[in-house]
């Protein structure tokens, strides 16, 4: 929740406004959702108009009529905006009247800490332009006894009120480990404008992770990042056309008439910026000299100097290998403490990264896929990314997005695509633990919808090839001996049963020294043998 602080002189002059349309018509719906003991001219609830803005106002400023201003000269009008991020919907007034309650407890409005209370009153009129859901707080800082509210640190003070209160609310900690980047309303704007399903740096941001999860060093990461259709340039150092500090993206225009929107790549994600890419692949003298190379040829629009991983079929045997690496991966999460947020950043940022191959893969509109991938990037966006910190040899992910990038869904690799799925809903189930532990309920809750929820309908379509493979499979003469064996995707009695004994929602939280029900991991190749029960 984030808070905005400002001072005035003109207490009716802001409920009008408050009351009013807006600058941009935005002020909807006006009403009151909780106000100070003392204010009678108004009750929670009630819709406001330009009469009883100005009974409000006037009973609201009765005590620097009475007793003056004083040391607070001419500014002794608190305004205060509460504010949820777009993407966190919207919440009830009984819910806001709750939150107002408590920020105004917190900042010594109501007379809890023992000194004369302040008159003050909150009022909800919708979300914002850029679709913030927010409620404003009109505040007197004219005690009831003429003494003068303290606006010492007032700033500092409404943050630490806003935390405090998104941890009892469980609402979306702002200023807590992660952060994600806002949007400037013009790009909602410019979306709906093309009939766009999305903004274009959720586009774009689907294509970088996709993309850098999927390669092993830089060069591949823009080949294949060029092989998506976006435009990409490189960002060189001042006077140096050799050394690549950065880069921008953006979406290749729909006619000539158009100019292309860019954005460099730490201003889409955090965790997207280059340095932070670089920290993910492979660097030597030679993956340098390639990765030189490909920039230029990017800059120059000429095509890629070689071709590489992207450009081949997976075999069998990296379908196996991957699959069983996602679900070491697994395993190892298990033991990561719950403070190591670079670490935690890292397989999020994978995952999130294999669920955006996915859905660039199969998704032509965005749809589930696209979403986990949205969900799980919160975390791997941190609001400040330590130096980095050598571990020991990690499983990793990496190998799953670069299959989900490379090969299409059909009914000869639904097999292997439900088995990475479920090791892939692990490592969700380690992520979900590990907010649920460190009380980020909100970003639990968001990784366990994804999980639950929209996964749902990518599992029954795979459900669905698998079966049209082994019924083909089944008329054919000489059956592959695999085909025998129990579907990956069990029946969707089996699925309820084994969701409520195993699902998200009962399964406990992970706490410091202890480690969730280990899970067996077993491999498949695609089309071929199925290794049931074998620990990887």
């Amino acid at each position: 929740m984030m808070p905005n602080v400002t001072k005035g002189e003109r207490m009716i002059g802001l409920i009008n406004y408050l009351v009013g349309p807006g600058r941009a018509n935005e002020h909807r719906d006006q009403r009151l959702v909780a106000a100070s003991d003392i204010i009678v001219d108004a009750e929670a609830g009630e819709r406001l108009d330009a009469e009883s803005a100005l009974k409000l106002g006037r009973e609201m400023d009765i005590p620097r009529a009475v007793f003056g201003a004083g040391k607070l000269g001419a500014k002794h009008v608190l305004h205060v905006s509460l504010s949820l991020p777009a993407d966190e919907g919207q919440i009830s007034d009984e819910a806001w009247a709750k939150v107002a309650h408590g920020f105004a407890e917190r900042m010594g409005f109501t007379g809890a800490d023992g000194k004369p209370p302040c008159r003050w009153i909150a009022i909800h009129h919708g979300p914002s332009k850029a679709g913030n859901d927010h409620i404003h707080l009109a505040v007197s800082m004219v005690r009831e006894d003429g003494t003068r509210w303290s606006q010492h640190n007032d700033f500092r003070r409404a943050q630490a009120a806003c935390a405090e209160l998104e941890a009892e609310h469980g609402l979306r900690v702002v200023r807590g480990v992660h952060s994600e980047r806002g949007y400037h309303p013009k790009e909602r704007e410019r979306a709906t404008a093309k009939g766009a399903p999305g903004l274009d740096r959720e586009t774009l941001q689907r294509a970088l992770r996709a993309s850098s999860t999927a390669s092993l060093d830089e060069a591949e990461f823009v080949r294949r990042l060029r092989r998506t259709g976006i435009l990409v340039r490189p960002r060189f150092a001042h006077g140096d056309t050799a050394t690549v500090t950065g880069y921008s993206v953006a979406l290749r225009p729909q006619s000539r008439a158009e100019r292309p929107v860019w954005f460099g790549g730490g201003r889409i994600a955090r965790d997207l910026a280059l340095p932070q890419l670089r920290k993910g692949w492979t660097l030597t003298e030679e993956t340098t000299t390639a990765a030189r190379a490909e920039w230029q040829a990017a800059a120059n629009g000429k095509r890629p100097t070689t071709q590489g991983r992207e450009a081949r079929v997976p075999t069998a045997a990296e379908w196996e290998k991957a699959t069983a690496e996602v679900g070491e991966l697994f395993e190892r999460m298990k033991t990561i403490p719950l403070t190591d947020d670079a670490l935690w950043a890292q397989f999020a940022r994978e995952t999130s990264g294999a669920f955006a191959a996915w859905s660039l893969r199969t998704e032509p509109v965005p749809g589930p896929l696209a979403e986990t991938a949205k969900a799980l990037s919160r975390t791997a966006q941190l609001r400040r990314f330590p130096p980095r910190t050598e571990h020991a040899p990690m499983p990793s992910a990496k190998g799953a997005g670069m299959l989900l990038m490379q090969t299409a869904v059909g009914p000869s690799t639904a097999a292997g695509h439900a088995l990475l799925l479920a090791q892939l809903r692990n490592t969700m189930r380690a992520l979900h633990d590990m907010h649920k532990a460190s009380g980020r309920l909100q970003d639990a809750e968001r990784i366990r919808t994804a999980a639950m929820d929209r996964l749902t309908a990518v599992r029954g379509n795979l459900q669905t090839l698998q079966e049209q493979h082994l019924a083909a499979q089944a008329t054919a003469s000489g059956a592959s001996r695999w085909l025998a064996a129990a579907p990956i995707v069990e029946s969707e009695q089996d699925h309820a049963r084994r969701l409520a004994a195993q699902s998200f929602p009962t399964t406990p939280a992970r706490v410091p020294g202890t480690a969730p029900e280990r899970a067996p991991s077993s491999t498949v190749r695609p089309g071929g043998d199925k290794d049931r029960g074998r620990g990887r």
